[in-house]
């Protein structure tokens, strides 16, 4: 016969559910800590994104001030030679321009006569 007196933690079958919830709770607090993990790990990843993004963004300015820097020496360089190049075609222009009307009158004037 069995001993209605006995102490629950003598009862195996007690004993087994026992120890069932404890590892239920420990099973339950594990879950939820996972979860904080997971959670942690999420808010992490997005910072981490959105360092890059501002990175990225910091940078693709920069190089697109470069690049206009760049071009802008480059076009005044090219408007410095084209003005070059024009003051000597004035120039030779110039100094032609009394011989080309010297011929242009005698062209004119003898053509007259």
């Amino acid at each position: 016969m069995t001993d209605h007196h006995a102490r629950p933690d003598d009862n195996p079958l007690q004993l087994i559910a026992q120890k069932e919830r404890e590892l239920e709770g420990v099973l339950e607090r594990t879950r939820q800590e996972g979860a904080g993990l997971v959670e942690a790990a999420g808010r992490e990843a997005e910072a981490a994104l959105a360092r890059a993004r501002e990175e990225a963004a910091a940078l693709a300015q920069s190089s697109a001030a470069q690049a206009e820097r760049e071009a802008k020496e480059i076009s005044n360089e090219v408007v410095g030679r084209a003005r070059a190049e024009a003051e000597a075609l004035s120039a030779r222009a110039e100094e032609r321009m009394a011989e080309a009307v010297k011929l242009v009158v005698e062209r004119v004037v003898g053509g007259a006569q």
